[in-house]
């Protein structure tokens, strides 16, 4: 009787084991990779009626900024509560200065369960070098 309930117990594990396994390969698919853009294909995403957020300070955002932006300040201590009033399920841009912040505000929300992320690595600083329009 004991080597059946160890079978039988064996067996439920890896059966556990298997299902879990599944469960989490379908929740990392729905996750993509943060996406580098262009500003190139910024436009082409704010064309489209994607979101743009600039995580820029205030201060920073005042002194110019892509018309058409959402400003949500990463360093704001509610930044994250800020972030999760987006659908998570709908693609969202993000920039800052030149990139830093941007990457890691990416990380922070796929994190979060956001799916489509795109990172404007060259943030501000690019757009304003190549004379794109500023408001």
């Amino acid at each position: 009787m004991t080597h059946s309930f160890t079978l039988y117990t064996i067996n439920t594990m890896f059966r556990s084991i298997y299902f879990l396994s599944i469960l989490i390969g379908c929740s990392s698919a729905q996750q993509k990779a943060v996406e580098s853009i262009s500003a190139k294909r910024l436009v082409e995403l704010q064309n489209d009626g994607v979101t743009v957020i600039d995580i820029r300070t205030k201060k920073e955002y005042d002194q110019g900024h892509i018309p058409g932006v959402v400003l949500v300040d990463f360093f704001s201590s509610d930044f994250l509560d800020q972030m999760k009033k987006f659908d998570r399920d709908k693609p969202i841009v993000i920039h800052c200065a030149s990139g830093g912040r941007s990457g890691k505000a990416s990380k922070m929300l796929q994190e979060e369960g956001f799916t489509t992320i795109y990172d404007y690595a060259g943030g501000f600083s690019d757009w304003s070098s190549k004379g794109m329009k500023i408001e």
